[in-house]
């Protein structure tokens, strides 16, 4: 896979798809619960279907890689959150989202440099995709 955009920006020059996920999240209401039988009673409001984005730079363009965590970092806090689209199979997925959290290794420093590893986010939809 070799597509993604965030806010209508293109990624895919400068960095590349290694981990892609689809997620399901099922939010229940408050009438959730177990009964003293022991039963489960669902409550369901919607059902969300994220996405869990894992990049890394395409050969040393270590510079668009640092652009993609810039761009996360400059965004995190958008109250639209941020617009991702993203191949998935035959077609394209669009969807609202935001993400509360990135996550980067240190691979190596090298004179003072250092050269961040693949960068792992979660994507959450905003609004849920499957509604009662």
């Amino acid at each position: 896979m070799d597509y993604i955009k965030l806010n209508g920006i293109s990624f895919d020059t400068e960095v590349a798809i290694s981990a892609y996920k689809r997620t399901l999240n099922v939010v229940h209401g408050d009438n959730a619960g177990r009964v003293m039988s022991g039963k489960m009673i669902l409550d369901p409001i919607a059902a969300y279907y994220g996405r869990n984005v894992t990049v890394f730079r395409r050969g040393n363009n270590y510079k668009g890689l640092d652009d993609f965590w810039d761009f996360l970092a400059a965004h995190i806090l958008d109250d639209q959150g941020v617009l991702l689209e993203a191949a998935d199979g035959q077609t394209t997925v669009s969807m609202r989202c935001y993400y509360s959290s990135a996550e980067q290794d240190l691979e190596s420093v090298d004179g003072g440099i250092n050269y961040w590893g693949p960068i792992s986010v979660n994507f959450i939809p905003i609004d849920p995709q499957v509604t009662p």
